[in-house]
């Protein structure tokens, strides 16, 4: 039996063009996870993404430049869903909730996380977190954003060596320690006056 391809596993009846576009997007995003787990990310190529998503050449070109783009969104994807909880977190009188949520959320993405990690992720430009904080925070006067750099690029340190240690340490002792560490956040919100 002929496996199925991304866009077969969806119920697709009649969508808008919006929502067609945001499924031919995760088809194409699931695919290239599926061939990460299967071989170096170097050795892929876009006709085989096509062929394992199911959508045309077209629509692939349609929606991203390259396979690295694909790539990048979907770390977009995973790293934007955990900075959106940090950033409540810091801004949260008992952020302890968000960390637990944010820890729950690397731990139920694995799977991805583990084929992005293989693919180089993390050696590569696609968690400049300068780039991104200049991006996502372009208000910020520039020592808030040095301090916020920092404060990101220790939060995923913690993050990767938790998660390449096996997550062993219990969900809740981790969002202790980040309630711990990151407690200056809001202290240097307080200080310079900045909405982060």
């Amino acid at each position: 039996m002929e496996q199925k391809t991304e866009l077969q596993k969806q119920d697709i009846k009649r969508y808008s063009n919006e929502e067609t576009n945001r499924i031919t997007k995760e088809c194409i995003q699931s695919a290239l996870i599926v061939l990460m787990s299967e071989k170096p990310f170097d050795k892929i190529a876009i006709t085989e993404i096509v062929k394992r998503s199911g959508v045309s050449r077209t629509a692939f070109y349609r929606n991203f430049s390259s396979k690295e783009e694909v790539l990048a969104q979907l770390s977009a994807q995973i790293w934007g869903d955990i900075n959106q909880m940090v950033l409540s977190a810091i801004q949260d009188e008992d952020p302890h909730q968000l960390y637990c949520q944010m820890f729950q959320l690397i731990r139920d993405n694995r799977k991805d996380l583990d084929v992005m990690l293989k693919a180089g992720l993390y050696r590569s430009g696609y968690l400049d977190i300068d780039t991104y904080v200049k991006n996502q925070y372009p208000h910020l006067a520039p020592m808030t954003r040095y301090a916020v750099v920092g404060w990101w690029g220790a939060l995923q340190d913690i993050i990767k060596s938790w998660y390449l240690g096996g997550m062993r340490e219990e969900i809740r002792d981790m969002a202790d320690l980040c309630c711990q560490l990151f407690k200056s956040m809001t202290e240097i919100q307080a200080c310079k006056g900045e909405k982060i």
